[in-house]
Parts: C-alpha cells; sequence; structure tokens
C-alpha cells in the first residue's frame, strides 16, 4: 500500500505511453535466468540490454524496433546502467526501452528504509554497513532536509581573512564570525558544512577547525577563485548545516555517520507503517559511453515513460565550489557520443545533481515531454565547457520540447533550468522552468569575444517564472555570454525574477553577446530591468513588452568602441524605479527608436538623465513616443492592447500573449515543498514611525532598532549608546571612529522605518567634536542597487553640505537640531527642504533641493563616519514619521 502511494504521488498526471509489441519483457518479480517474455520477464534492464545485443546479433538486417517492455514497479539500481556503441540501434531498427502501457517503471538509486524504532516522537534505526553516506531523504515523495543554523534568515561573515598558505593563489578558506554563530563542540563537527553565498555562486565547506578565542573558521579546502566573487567577505551571508544540535523541527533527519544511527522527526500523520522513506546511494542512473571522435557513438536508442529517481551526493572532502551554474557536477543520465537518442514521457525526480547531462559528442538527440523536478542543481546539460579539438566531438543539434524543468536548485543553489555550453544549433521551446535560485535557461560558455560554439540556437515559447528568488545576484531569466551568430530568444515569457543584489534581469546580455536577437518576449515583474547588456557587440532587442522592473527598466554597463546593440518597437511600461539604469553615455555606440515609454506614476519621464527632447537631440528615440500604451490590465498580467494603442505609430507589432510553456497537463508536478530550499528575502515590512530618544538603554550597548555595522578589528571604533552630554534625558548615541578601519564609512548605523508612499519628516539632534566627518541620507533600498533620496554631509571643518553646496557652519560640543522632509513615491517632487537650527538661533531653512524622482520607499536612514581619525558625534532624539506637510 505504501509503495503504491508512493509512485501515486510521483507520476500524478504523467502521460500514459503506447508501447509496440515488445520483444522482451521486464518486471520486478522477474528473473534474469528466464527468457525476458511477458510470461517469464527478466528481473533488470541490463539483462533485457544484454538480450537486445543478442537479438542484434542474431538479426542483422533487422527492420522495425527492438522494443523492451518495462513493467510498473520499482527497480533498484547499486550501478549505473550502461549504454555502450554495441547497444546502439539503427535507423530503421531504434532499441526502445518504454514502459508498459498504463504503468509507472521507476528505476531508483536509493533504498528504501525499514525497520524504525520509535521513541520519544522520533524515529531511528540503525543502517546497514554497506549503506554509504548521503545528504537527501526523500519521504512519501517529498524532500527531507537536514538540521539547519540559523533557524531563520542568514548568518553574515564577521570579518574576512587573508586566505591560509594551503589556499595561496587557489581561493579562501577562513573568516570570522559572529561569537556563539559556530561552536567547536557540535557533534561530529567534521560532518558539518558552511554554506557561503556569494554573488552568483554559493560554496559549500567543510569545516576543519573552530577557534573560539578568536571567533575564527578554517575550512578544508578554498572556494574556487582568488577574486572577489568567490571570497569570505565580511557582511556575505552564510548557513550552516547537517549541526545535530539544531534537529528538532518535524520533517527534518540527521545521520550520525560513526555510529551509523539515523533520526527522523515525523510530520503529523506519518507513521513508519505506512511511510516510504528513501535514501539515496548511488550518484548516476544511465550512463552512455560513446566515443564520437573514435566513429564509435551510442545511436538510436529511445527511452520512453520512465522513471529515475533517488540519486545521490555528499560534500567531497575539501568541500565544493565551482565558479558558475554547478557545471562541475554529474547527473542520472550522463552521456558522452549519445546521438540521435529520444527520451520521451519521462519523469526525473529526487536526484542530487542534474537531470539529463548531454557532454562530449552528443549530437541530434530530443528530450520531449519530461519532467525534471525535485533536483539537488539543475535541469539539463548540454555541450562542454571546453571547445574539443576533434569536430565530431562537439556536441549539439538538441530538441528540448515541452518538457518541465522545476524545483532545481535543492542542494546547489547556482544550478540552472537548460544549461547551453560550448554547443550549437539547439532547440529549447515550448518548456516551463520555474522555481530555480539563479537562472532559468543559460546560452554560451565564453566571457569576451573568444571562440565560442554556442551559435544558431533558438530558445523560442517557453515560459520561465519564479526565478533567483533574492538568493543568489548577476542572473536573469535568460543569461547569455560570447559570440552567438544566429541565436534567437523568441516569443518567451519571463517574469518573476529577483536577485539577492543586482541583477534579476529578464533578458541579459552577459560578457560578449553578439550578434543575438532577442523578439516578441514578454517580460514583467524583474527586479533590475527587463534588458540588460553588461557588454557585446551587434545584438538586436525589438518588439518585445518590458514592464515593471523595480529598479531600472533597461540597463546598460560597459562603454566599448563599437555598435553595442539595437532597441526598437519595444513597449517599456514601469511604476517605479528610472528608465534607464546603468551606463547610458555614448549614445553613438547604441540605437534606440520607434519605441514606446511609459511610466504610470506620472514622474518625467528621463532618457540618461536628459528629457525626451535633449535625448533625441543626441539622436536617440526619434520616432518614439512617451504615451500610455493602453493594455487591457498590466498589473494583473493582460498585456493585450486596447483598441487606439499609441503602440501602432510606433511600429510595435502585436505578438500572442499566450501559448508559452508546455502543452500538455503532464508538467504539474506534485511536490509539495513545504519551504524553500534556502531562506528567501522577508517581506517588506509594515510602515513604522520612529521615535528614538535612547532612554533605558544600557550604557556601552549597541541601540536597540538599529542595524549596526562595525569594523571589528578596530574595537574603538564603534556605534554605543552613551551617558554623556546627551540633549535630552540620560542617554545618547555615540558614533567612535578610528584609523585604520577597512571601510572608511565604519562604523554605520541604519534604520528601516519602510514607508512606501507619503511626505515624510525627519528630525534628530546632532553634537560634533573636533575633526567629526559623517553623511546621512535616505534611500530607497536596503542593499545595491538603490536611489539615494534626501542627504546631507559634514566635513572635518564643521561645514554641512546638501544637494552639492555647502549651507552652514556647525559649532562643536553643541548639539544642532536637524529637519528633513521629503516625499515617496507620487508624492517625490524631486525636492526636499532642510532645516538646520543653532544652539539659541532661529531655523536656517533651505528650502527646494533637488534630488532624483525616483525615491519610492524609505528603507535606508544612515548616519556614517568617514573620519578615518580619533573622533566622535552623537545623536539623540531621532524622529521619523509621515506628515501632511509638502516639502
Amino acid at each position: 500500500m505504501a509503495r503504491g502511494m508512493w509512485l501515486g504521488l510521483l507520476l500524478a498526471g504523467q502521460a500514459v505511453i503506447a508501447a509496440p509489441a515488445a520483444d522482451f519483457v521486464v518486471a520486478p518479480g522477474g528473473s534474469d535466468k528466464d527468457p525476458g517474455t511477458a510470461a517469464k520477464p527478466f528481473a533488470s534492464l541490463n539483462r533485457a540490454r544484454l538480450a537486445v545485443r543478442e537479438l542484434r546479433a542474431a538479426q542483422p538486417t533487422r527492420s522495425g524496433p527492438v522494443t523492451v517492455q518495462v513493467r510498473g514497479g520499482w527497480y533498484t539500481l547499486t550501478a549505473p546502467l550502461a549504454f555502450e556503441p554495441q547497444d546502439s540501434g539503427t535507423a530503421s531498427s531504434p532499441t526502445v526501452y518504454a514502459a508498459a502501457p498504463g504503468e509507472t517503471p521507476v528505476l531508483s538509486g536509493g533504498r528504501r528504509l525499514s525497520g524504525w524504532t520509535v521513541k520519544d516522537g522520533r524515529w531511528t534505526l540503525t543502517l546497514p554497513a554497506d549503506m554509504p553516506a548521503f545528504s537527501q531523504l526523500f519521504v512519501n515523495s517529498q524532500p527531507r532536509f537536514r538540521p539547519r543554523l540559523p533557524k531563520t534568515g542568514y548568518y553574515t561573515i564577521a570579518g574576512d581573512l587573508e586566505p591560509s598558505a594551503a589556499a595561496q593563489g587557489k581561493g579562501h578558506d577562513r573568516f570570522t564570525f559572529k561569537a556563539g554563530d559556530l561552536k567547536p563542540d557540535w557533534k561530529n563537527l567534521a560532518d558539518v558544512e558552511v554554506l557561503s553565498f556569494n554573488e552568483w555562486n554559493m560554496s559549500r565547506l567543510r569545516i576543519a577547525k573552530i577557534d573560539p578565542a578568536t571567533n575564527e573558521v578554517a575550512f578544508t579546502g578554498p572556494t574556487c577563485n582568488t577574486s572577489y566573487w568567490a571570497a569570505l567577505r565580511r557582511g556575505y551571508r552564510y548557513l550552516v548545516d547537517n549541526v545535530a544540535e539544531a534537529l528538532d523541527t518535524p520533517g527534518q533527519w540527521y545521520l550520525d555517520k560513526a555510529t551509523r544511527q539515523l533520526t527522523y522527526l515525523p510530520l503529523p500523520g506519518e507513521t513508519p507503517r505506512t511511510t516510504v522513506v528513501v535514501a539515496p546511494v548511488i550518484e548516476e542512473l544511465i550512463r552512455i559511453k560513446g566515443d564520437a571522435a573514435a566513429g564509435l557513438p551510442v545511436t538510436q536508442v529511445q527511452l520512453a515513460g520512465l522513471t529515475f529517481a533517488h540519486t545521490n551526493w555528499v560534500c567531497p572532502l575539501t568541500g565544493n565550489s565551482f565558479p558558475q551554474a554547478e557545471a562541475n557536477l554529474t547527473a542520472a543520465v550522463v552521456a558522452k557520443g549519445a546521438q540521435k537518442w529520444r527520451l520521451t514521457d519521462c519523469t526525473f525526480a529526487h536526484l542530487g545533481t542534474w537531470g539529463v547531462d548531454l557532454g562530449e559528442g552528443c549530437r541530434d538527440n530530443v528530450i520531449e515531454r519530461c519532467t525534471v523536478s525535485d533536483i539537488g542543481a539543475g535541469g539539463i546539460k548540454i555541450g562542454t565547457t571546453g571547445i574539443p579539438a576533434d569536430e565530431k566531438a562537439w556536441s549539439g543539434w538538441t530538441t528540448v520540447r515541452d518538457c518541465t524543468f522545476s524545483h532545481g536548485g535543492r542542494l546547489h543553489p547556482a544550478a540552472i533550468g537548460v544549461w547551453i555550453a560550448h554547443s550549437p544549433n539547439n532547440v529549447i521551446e515550448q518548456n516551463d522552468i520555474y522555481d530555480f535560485y539563479y537562472t532559468g535557461i543559460s546560452v554560451g560558455w565564453s566571457w569576451g569575444y573568444g571562440r565560442s560554439l554556442s551559435h544558431d540556437n533558438l530558445i523560442t515559447d517557453n515560459h520561465v517564472w519564479q526565478i533567483g528568488q533574492g538568493v543568489l545576484s548577476d542572473m536573469g531569466g535568460i543569461y547569455t555570454l560570447g559570440l552567438s551568430p544566429g541565436s534567437v530568444i523568441e516569443h518567451n515569457c519571463f517574469h518573476d525574477i529577483d536577485a539577492f543584489s543586482y541583477g534579476g534581469w529578464g533578458i541579459y546580455f552577459d560578457e560578449g553577446t553578439s550578434d543575438i536577437v532577442a523578439r516578441n518576449n514578454l517580460v514583467y515583474r524583474t527586479k533590475t530591468g527587463g534588458f540588460h547588456q553588461h557588454y557585446g557587440k551587434n545584438n538586436l532587442f525589438e518588439n518585445n513588452i518590458v514592464a515593471y522592473a523595480r529598479i531600472g527598466q533597461l540597463q546598460r554597463t560597459r562603454d566599448e568602441q563599437h555598435h553595442q546593440f539595437t532597441l526598437e518597437r519595444n513597449i517599456i511600461l514601469w511604476d517605479q524605479g528610472p528608465l534607464m539604469h546603468g551606463n547610458w553615455g555614448s549614445p553613438e555606440r547604441f540605437a534606440l527608436n520607434h519605441n514606446l515609454y511609459w511610466d504610470t506614476s506620472g514622474s518625467d519621464v528621463r532618457f540618461g538623465g536628459m528629457d525626451l527632447a535633449a535625448w533625441q537631440a543626441k539622436g536617440e528615440d526619434k520616432d518614439s513616443l512617451v504615451a500610455d500604451p493602453q493594455f487591457v490590465d498590466p498589473e494583473k498580467g493582460d498585456f493585450r492592447l486596447r483598441p487606439g494603442s499609441p503602440a501602432e505609430k510606433v511600429g510595435f507589432k502585436p505578438f500572442p500573449l499566450s501559448g508559452w510553456g508546455r502543452r500538455d497537463a503532464a508538467g504539474a508536478w506534485a511536490l509539495k515543498p513545504a519551504a524553500p530550499a534556502y531562506p528567501l528575502p522577508p517581506a517588506t515590512p509594515a510602515a513604522t514611525s520612529i521615535a528614538v530618544d535612547f532612554e533605558g538603554m544600557p550604557v556601552g550597548a549597541k541601540p536597540d532598532g538599529f542595524q549596526v555595522n562595525e569594523d571589528d578589528t578596530v574595537k574603538e571604533a564603534n556605534c554605543r549608546v552613551t551617558d554623556e552630554k546627551p540633549a535630552s534625558g540620560q542617554r545618547c548615541l555615540k558614533l567612535t571612529d578610528r584609523p585604520g578601519q577597512k571601510n572608511i564609512w565604519d562604523p554605520h548605523c541604519i534604520l528601516d522605518p519602510a514607508f512606501q508612499s507619503g511626505v515624510i519628516e525627519e528630525t534628530f539632534d546632532l553634537r560634533l567634536t573636533a575633526g567629526a566627518v559623517l553623511t546621512h541620507e535616505w534611500r530607497d533600498m536596503t542593499q545595491n542597487p538603490y536611489v539615494t533620496g534626501p542627504a546631507i554631509a559634514v566635513g572635518a571643518d564643521g561645514t554641512l553640505s546638501a544637494a552639492g553646496a555647502a549651507r552652514v557652519k556647525l559649532p562643536l560640543d553643541a548639539w544642532v537640531r536637524i529637519r528633513i522632509v521629503g516625499g515617496l513615491g507620487k508624492q517625490q517632487t524631486g525636492l526636499w527642504t532642510l532645516e538646520v537650527t543653532l544652539p539659541g538661533a532661529k531655523p536656517q531653512i533651505f528650502s527646494d533641493l533637488p534630488c532624483g524622482k525616483s525615491l519610492r520607499a524609505l528603507r535606508w536612514v544612515c548616519w556614517t563616519s568617514h573620519a578615518n581619525a580619533a573622533t566622535a558625534y552623537y545623536l539623540d532624539n531621532i524622529k521619523i514619521a509621515p506628515v501632511k506637510t509638502k516639502p
């Protein structure tokens, strides 16, 4: 009963495959000593594979397929099933391994666990001696996770350290942590893993040593590079996985490798009798072992209606760190020299790494109506990370059609739904790709203008959403690299793309992307733009709809001495942030025209800091319009144009706003993850008026309610509550600076009022000591990229500056009242007011100070100390609240 329940959960909605008459039959109750008939089936696919060889040797001129019918049930693989050149079929006689009609055969690389002892709500059992370690557990076809810290959110690195001598020239292997975050007395410390999140990758590191006296941790191996993007830097996030002492939540499990005892905390309703628990054992299920360069491919084989499940992955002793896309990892089906294969109506589920890897010499293959879900890494890899010297070893000419790639990156968050490296002439069409933490589709593996095999690839009619999810950065719905002549991205839908810091683009032309066309795509609800070109040449972005990015709609980064791209006949719609983000200088190196722009907030539309007339004088957008495109209901995703839309005037050609993604119902996956694999960004907190006078806070403590950032290596430089001459009451806040800090802006402290609209008034008292240097500003985001609103700076001579000009000289050792009033969102006029009241004097008011109109929220109110000297300043009576008075 339990096994049937598991299979029902696994294959809910899968299509029924009609199989031809069988030459051989495989069934779970069969025997490899039997002849493989329907009455006396084989027990294993490996025996069937050998029988097919024998049949082909006896019938060398056979016409029509050789078919192996695989009956429903569970097939435990203890080693990968290997296909070699002698297992090939022919064009007139392919070899077919197909599920029996209406049945579900599962090729499992795992082992079902039973014999639990139940005590105090915990299930325990001792694993057999031959059972390897594992990093995942699957219960009733659902993933279960190991105990992790912190329970919510992330830890952050307290300080970065130089790499150890062993890691020099390789990467980074040490950092300092905040006291208590890591503990040297954790059980099985060598099995604890630290997951360090960088920009676009994550390193999984094993602990070598923890020094509680210095709060330093060292790892058994380094990250993958010495560069900043692989560094263990102060402020970077990390998680701690597989901590025995943190096992306290139903659905968690822990394996004590020393005693071989597995402990599972069941969810409500789970019982040992009715619950199927599977632990993965082997890393690969199918291995295709051709040699295309030697003229020995494995050809003309079809796999239909099979399920591949439960592959293992265990972190190496020196950790796992790879520069991008987790491309170093293996897959459930690993192929070299596979040619003219067809994988149809197959399911790949509960995997430790990738689903399919079509490597060297693989070409002319079709992956169709397959589902790849609940995967440790990504969906499918096509191509090689290098260019084989022999052209026969090149990989490509692959079609991936009507497939589902979902719930990826469960162990390796930088993995991708569909990854194409050095590989040409691939067609990726009509696929659903969702719930990944890095990028949906990646095409290309050449940074810059060097040789690339990634050309003539067609990416069309795909539906890509829920990508990034605020976990990693520098990513997009689709990401491209290198020379790409003949490649087209056409009629795809990319939406809900989010990054941790920068990135979260819809269509992202990264380093060297050239000669690629993106047309008739719908891109909406992204973070940092629907379109971004880092650098490249001769790209065309035409007839697309780009809507509702949060931080800039169009982004250009590097300025180069050639024509970089053309943007024409696009509709750009937004309600926050600027139209253009990044570097829009040198307009002679790109071309924009026949576009339709509209900001629904009513703010002035600016083009690289100019109005439309000035922008047109530079030769750009001469035939473009700023006008409402008159979509039917864009906020709800309905981008149909109403009759009379001005889009027609700029030459926009309406395209079908449907037809994306998988065209059957089989992609409706039954996985029900109770929680994401990694902590997602918290929801925007409720707007809160702030009033802080520091009364009741202990002297010497960090202030309650503030985010405080300090350099832990310079202990005297800090932000602390004090009783030294407060403006009122018994307490105030002191920011003490010292030379020698790594960041000139430390220490600094931040408040987050989380206002999203309205006119906001801020007041605070300020007292300077000799040499104090500070900045104070409003921002709309808690992380980069951000928009800055009102801002002031005070120099070492006491001069307060605002909006680029000196305003007033502040006295030393005297309390001064500062008042700032500015608008947010639709109330942001681009002007703000500063009021400064010196002791015994009337307020000095500076009105209509300029700032950008793009400040749509107030999430970051910060005071920094920039002195790099032994000095200090004081704050008291801070208030931030909405007012009715206009700025």
